[in-house]
């Protein structure tokens, strides 16, 4: 019986084909079969002939004919509901073959409102036409965003764009829609142009004091007005145009109520005031395909361009904090940088409230030990990854077994200081960069290299201390005034002196949005910076800042360069033809971007001559490359060796493999606007399912170690040693793994019977997704199903803004500074990503901000710790381990968690045999 069914399936399958379907579609669409003729460009004849053939293979009538129309039986409909996502599968099929084959790299078509197309969909086509050659791009414009998915459900677009607007903080339900993906791409405020004389605290304004003037209504102001149950007015003026309605607001013909976007390049007039709203309302912008499409490569690509875009920022006072935290946040993501990962491209550097992970934009991932090699070609294939999946849910299997893992290696000995100068070393770093100025890509990478060259006012030593830089002193004389006298020995690296003028010149270009939009988030607290003697500057901030002081560091936000040099090249620093200059014991000489870079010891620099006379850094990614440079004896130093790899790199005979913890941390938090995760039992049965120490063992291999913080214990180090920290640590609430104890919360839930939710996992961070699989096991247990997937690193970070739609997600951070309040400040604070409001904390953040007692100040961000682990919002899983390989030959001086953000290669000697 089921060979019989099985051969009657088989024999239907072989029946159809893509043309014949789409014929029907078309018969569909154009209500009789010459309309469809003609929309397909073939003869009336050749489309009847067709449907013919296909009805006769499959024994069943497809279209009901008249003599002037067409429609499809129940047997055509069918098959024609089905011919959009059958003819996304062979299209994904083909494009990524015609890729492999050196052929174009596809099509992409677009379905959008009209100002969606605007702000959205014409620059990522701008962007995809430069960045993808080859690519086809087209937009059609759908009246509203239902019928731009419509359009995708029928097979007629690939990638519809849409927008929903929401009082901030709304409880949302993740939508599903069968067949289809829905990807949220970002979230703008909505602002209100108005000639109101209304209070408005903080620059925001309640619209229920706007509703008995006159509106320009349109689809925004339509949706605010339906949540105050304001009626229309005949004083009220209607239009869609977000133009026309900042243009009449701009006369005083009324309120307008517009995404800020709108407001990118105008002036606002005199009399005419740019407001927030109290509560503030968000306009979220999400992409949807067809799932068989979201694996076609160009449409793909496609939707990383979406997710990386961000529209124009405007000047709105109560915007401005809230839009450059969470893109300074993102900006430590753009660039490649090392994890100790399985497949790693990147993991960012970052400081003072922002994040972290792994990220190569645009490009396949490396491949995984077992996997083939990556083809050439911009798009990753879907073929490896899902075989990435496979690796995944084997391992996570392993994880659920407990397997008994190896332990951390010893480091290598090392031979003592001959003395002797070193010629040239060869650096392998996983990942490329395309510029060399941190300002325009920050990434943790750019600081490794930056800093080798440039320098701060000070520096930070293996203990993560301050010491002097190019300042020989400094001292705070108050709460928000720091004075730095520089030393009269420095020198740039062309012989020119460093003066205060160029010190002044390099922190304005750095405080700059357009000039260093990688910096300038972190000079944000900065009210003035200036000279006040011929070698001294004072930098004046608006409110007390403890942590300000280390951001004058280039593992913070100074890089001091030449002002005659930067302008010289008009700002375009950091390229192959301007390359860099610093006052740095190493100049670059040549730079080659996603290929190499090359450095020269200098005789310029004010410090002790290094030993090391050349360094060429070759951008490497791929990690079987890197190891296969380093068994050929071709590699002096490589960045974060993969855990995977740990063993074969611990194995050479001419390297040794070095561990040191990272200051990273991560861990799953929950998006508390999202249903069920709004609700504290959920959060709490999912807290007691995190089994965290058979991460660490299994996992991470040892290297690692199991979080009880958000705060790592080397944060901790001003005030308490190693073990006080990690005491001090254990103090706040923990949700320990307890399966009983989950099935018990989840049934005093509002989800009693359990829930279906999904997960992304970037893929740069492939040991999260074989956490996250690990954790899918064991919340099936407790009757919650939870889908993991992968996305690209540009996805995974949209979805980490507060108005997307995942309630749960993994927060993956790499601290460079070390401070304490630097990962809690991010993730609980104002603004955060889990839409968390607990004025305690806010109130605990700004008095640790001020506080200047070490201990003092990690008392009331213990206290921050303590309130959000109580409301289970933020659930810590490890803090992490990095490796970095060196020549056996080649040693370095304080080796640790602060190493290669100041100038590492001082420290690196021949070590004795």
């Amino acid at each position: 019986m089921e060979e019989r069914d099985s051969a009657e399936i088989d024999a239907l399958t072989r029946a159809l084909d893509v043309h014949s379907l789409r014929i029907l579609v078309a018969i569909d669409e154009q209500g009789s079969i010459s309309a469809a003729a003609r929309a397909l460009g073939f003869t009336q004849p050749t489309i009847t002939q067709h449907v013919q053939r296909l009805e006769s293979k499959l024994g069943a009538v497809l279209v009901a004919r008249t003599a002037r129309s067409a429609r499809l039986t129940p047997v055509g409909s069918l098959l024609a509901a089905h011919a959009p996502r059958i003819d996304a599968t062979l299209t994904a099929a083909a494009t990524e073959l015609a890729g492999v084959l050196g052929r174009r790299a596809g099509t992409v078509r677009f379905a959008a409102p009209g100002d969606v197309i605007a702000t959205v969909v014409a620059p990522a086509m701008g962007r995809l036409a430069v960045d993808l050659d080859g690519i086809q791009v087209s937009v059609v414009e759908a009246a509203d965003a239902a019928e731009a998915i419509e359009l995708v459900r029928r097979g007629q677009a690939d990638i519809a764009i849409g927008t929903d607007i929401a009082a901030a903080g709304t409880r949302r339900v993740t939508p599903r829609r069968s067949g289809l993906r829905s990807t949220f791409l970002f979230a703008e405020e909505i602002v209100t142009l108005t000639t109101s004389a209304a209070e408005a605290p903080q620059a925001r304004i309640d619209p229920a004091l706007l509703v008995e003037r006159p509106w320009i209504r349109g689809a925004v102001a339509d949706a605010i007005a339906q949540q105050l149950g304001r009626t229309a007015s005949d004083r009220d003026i209607v239009t869609d145009r977000p133009d026309a309605a900042v243009a009449l607001a701009m006369h005083g013909l009324g309120d307008a109520f517009v995404a800020e976007s709108a407001l990118a390049g105008v002036r606002v007039g005199e009399g005419v005031r740019a407001l927030g709203l109290s509560p503030a309302f968000t306009r979220r912008t999400t992409a949807t395909v067809l799932v068989e499409a979201a694996s076609i490569p160009a449409v793909a690509a496609a939707l990383r361009v979406l997710a990386d875009h961000r529209p124009t920022p405007v000047e709105i006072d109560a915007l401005i904090d809230v839009r450059r935290r969470a893109e300074g946040h993102r900006t430590r993501f753009r660039t490649a940088a090392p994890s100790t990962t399985t497949r790693t491209t990147a993991a960012p550097r970052t400081t003072a409230a922002h994040s972290i992970t792994t990220a190569a934009p645009i490009a396949p991932p490396a491949a995984t030990p077992d996997a083939e090699e990556s083809p050439a070609m911009p798009f990753p294939s879907p073929a490896r990854i899902a075989q990435a999946g496979a690796v995944a849910a084997t391992s996570a299997l392993l994880l659920a077994a407990c397997a008994s893992p190896a332990g951390p290696a010893p480091s290598g000995s090392v031979g003592a200081d001959t003395g002797e100068e070193i010629d040239s070393i060869t650096v392998a770093l996983p990942g490329s960069l395309s510029n060399l100025y941190v300002g325009q890509e920050a990434g943790i990478l750019n600081y490794y290299i930056a800093s080798i060259a440039q320098e701060g006012l000070v520096s930070i030593d293996a203990n993560g201390q301050l010491q002097p830089g190019l300042a020989e002193s400094w001292e705070q004389t108050d709460d928000v005034t720091y004075v730095y006298e520089l030393r009269d020995d420095a020198e740039f690296q062309d012989g020119t002196p460093v003066t205060a003028d160029d010190v002044v010149f390099s922190l304005e270009q750095a405080r700059d949005e357009t000039s260093s939009p990688g910096l300038s988030y972190y000079l944000t607290n900065v009210d003035t910076v200036e000279k006040t003697g011929d070698a001294e500057v004072t930098i004046t901030l608006n409110e007390p800042d403890a942590a300000f002081a280390a951001n004058m560091s280039t593992g913070g936000a100074a890089f001091i360069t030449s002002q005659a040099f930067w302008e010289e090249h008009d700002g375009a620093v950091g390229t192959s033809e301007s390359l860099l200059l610093g006052s740095g014991p190493y100049q670059v000489t040549e730079f080659a971007p996603d290929s190499h870079v090359t450095l020269e010891r200098v005789d310029t620099w004010w410090g002790e001559l290094p030993k090391v006379k050349e360094i060429v850094v070759n951008f490497v990614p791929d990690e079987s490359t890197r190891l296969l440079a380093a068994q050929s004896g071709d590699i002096d130093v490589a960045f974060n060796v993969p855990l995977a790899q740990a063993t074969q790199w611990e194995n050479l005979d001419t390297m040794r493999v070095e561990y040191v913890n990272d200051l990273s941390y991560v861990g799953l938090y929950f998006n508390t606007s999202v249903a069920p995760f709004d609700d504290p039992k959920v959060r709490e049965a999912i807290a007691h399912s995190v089994d965290r120490e058979t991460y660490v063992e299994s996992l991470l291999r040892g290297h690692g170690e199991a979080a009880t913080a958000i705060m790592t214990p080397e944060s901790l180090g001003k005030a308490y040693s190693a073990d006080e920290a990690r005491a001090k640590l254990a103090e706040i609430p923990q949700w320990d793994f307890d399966l009983d104890a989950a099935k018990a919360a989840l049934a005093a839930s509002t989800v009693p019977d359990g829930f279906e939710a999904e997960l992304l996992t970037p893929n740069t961070g492939p040991q999260l997704g074989t956490a996250a699989q690990a954790l899918s096991q064991q919340l099936a247990e407790i009757g919650i199903t939870l889908n993991v997937r992968e996305v690209p690193i540009e996805e995974w970070l949209a979805s980490l803004d507060p108005a997307g739609d995942h309630g749960v997600n993994f927060m993956w951070y790499f601290s460079t500074l070390g401070d304490p309040a630097e990962v809690p400040s991010y993730v609980v604070g104002a603004g955060n990503p889990a839409a968390y409001d607990n004025p305690e904390i806010v109130d605990l953040l700004s008095q640790a901000g001020a506080e200047s007692d070490p201990a003092a100040r990690i008392d009331l961000l213990l206290q921050v710790e303590t309130l959000q682990a109580q409301d289970a919002v933020n659930i810590p899983l490890w803090w992490g381990q990095s490796a970095t390989a060196f020549a056996n030959d080649l040693g370095i001086n304080d080796y640790s968690s602060f190493a290669f953000i100041s100038s590492w290669p001082t420290q690196l000697y021949r070590a004795a045999e």
